[in-house]
């Protein structure tokens, strides 16, 4: 993860929370979908990747207004790491775990 502040005229200004820029989906679903038992990280046949899958669809879908399959999603690579993720999502999931912090709970509540 990147994260970025503003260090301008640091005097006289309040310190301020770093700006991250990016975020993989592996780090958004451990931030809003939390684990039903504690090993499910680590077990393949938990059911997290098939949870992630779904859940980063309808989070980008909702926030895109454009229909993003799991089948799309899958394709990003295997396990949780999705190694293959393309740069702009990767962008989109860091902002809007900073900004629309509130509605992804309340959508990760559903999964």
């Amino acid at each position: 993860m990147y994260a970025v502040s503003n260090r301008s005229n640091q005097s006289t200004q309040q310190p301020t929370q770093p700006i991250i820029i990016t975020m993989s989906p592996e780090e958004f679903c451990d931030l809003f979908l939390p684990l039903r038992h504690a090993g499910d990280k680590l077990n393949a046949r938990s059911g997290r990747r098939s949870r992630c899958l779904r859940f980063l669809a309808a989070v980008l879908s909702q926030f895109t207004g454009q229909t993003i399959s799991e089948a799309r999603i899958d394709k990003w690579g295997p396990g949780l790491t999705f190694a293959n993720t393309p740069c702009p999502f990767t962008a989109l999931l860091a902002l809007l775990a900073q900004f629309q912090a509130e509605e992804i709970k309340k959508i990760a509540k559903l999964f």
